[in-house]
């Protein structure tokens, strides 16, 4: 079992191909109604029009969010895995373009897409951190309590990779013998988070301490601003201090 939860955390926290890497695209233009209405092929590049689209794609259209008069939109495309279960999953893409208000061209600017037969996709997401336009995408491994994120910027024109130093920062301030098998859960809007820490003989069933934590934005990068470490997993014990 430790096997498999130290497998997550690399999958997900680092960069296996389990996680649903995020993609900037070329900005290029597309017409809305291309965008609103048609199915992508399954080829790349994302996206792509060039080439038949797999007969039962289905595709769902929204606004993500709004800068100012640009405004951004996510379509997200989804069609039967070539690896079926009898949970039926789907290869899952979406694509954000950004358009102005008014105008019939969007631009493409940004991409994700995986297999619901490696990770489950859920949607993108996009917060306001101050002047900032985040996004947020979470990726979780089937059948497991294990997700990892990845976060990019938008900004007029453009999506830009993120760095978010969370898990790293967190290992750092750690106790000797404690380590992350999980992904500690985050709330980018208040800046908190929180999740459980392993000791080295700790089944993966019962961690033995608990965490939180705040964050802050430093020149558009996430860090651990501080951290509270708990032994056991009543939440009245007292922190330790880390030494």
């Amino acid at each position: 079992m430790r096997r498999i939860a130290s497998f997550a955390v690399l999958a997900l926290i680092a960069s296996a191909p389990a996680l649903a890497g995020g993609r900037a695209l070329d900005g290029a233009p597309v017409g809305i109604n291309n965008a609103q209405s048609w199915c992508i092929s399954p080829k790349e590049p994302l996206p792509n029009w060039d080439g038949p689209a797999h007969p039962d794609c289905k595709m769902v259209w929204r606004v993500l969010g709004e800068r100012g008069d640009r405004v951004l939109y996510s379509a997200r495309y989804a069609w039967p895995s070539a690896r079926q279960t009898k949970d039926m999953p789907r290869v899952l893409t979406e694509v954000l373009f950004e358009g102005i208000k008014g105008s019939r061209v969007v631009s493409r600017l940004y991409a994700v897409q995986d297999d619901e037969s490696h990770v489950k996709l859920d949607a993108l997401k996009l917060l306001k951190i101050g002047d900032r336009s985040i996004i947020v995408s979470r990726v979780c491994l089937p059948g497991t309590a294990e997700c990892g994120r990845e976060l990019a910027t938008w900004t007029e024109g453009k999506v830009e990779p993120m760095k978010d130093h969370t898990v790293p920062e967190i290992r750092a301030l750690l106790p000797k013998g404690y380590d992350l098998n999980v992904t500690p859960e985050i709330d980018l809007g208040s800046l908190t988070g929180s999740g459980k820490a392993w000791a080295k003989n700790d089944a993966d069933c019962c961690p033995s301490a608990t965490i939180k934590f705040t964050l802050r934005l430093d020149d558009g990068e996430l860090h651990v601003r501080d951290l509270k470490f708990s032994r056991g997993t009543d939440p009245s014990r007292q922190p330790v201090p880390l030494l």
